[in-house]
């Protein structure tokens, strides 16, 4: 997949409100058996930040992807 078609997919899935309402529960429900996990559960306890931590960081990446293929300008001295 090329750079431009990949940052289209992400600036659409950016604005989706169905997406966006996905992520935001995955990451809530992560949070919620966190707080209600064993905190022997170790396994679970890496299982469930890494849920949350994943919907953290995946607008940023989304935004580096569509940057990525915008056409950079050269910057001028002067």
């Amino acid at each position: 997949m090329d750079k431009e078609f990949l940052a289209k997919e992400a600036e659409r899935l950016a604005k989706d409100p169905v997406f966006l309402e996905v992520l935001a529960r995955i990451r809530s429900n992560a949070i919620e058996q966190l707080v209600k996990t064993n905190a022997d559960d170790k396994t679970l306890i890496i299982t469930l930040q890494t849920f949350a931590k994943v919907c953290d960081v995946f607008p940023a990446e989304m935004q580096a992807m569509i940057q990525s293929s915008q056409a950079r300008r050269a910057f001028k001295a002067v």
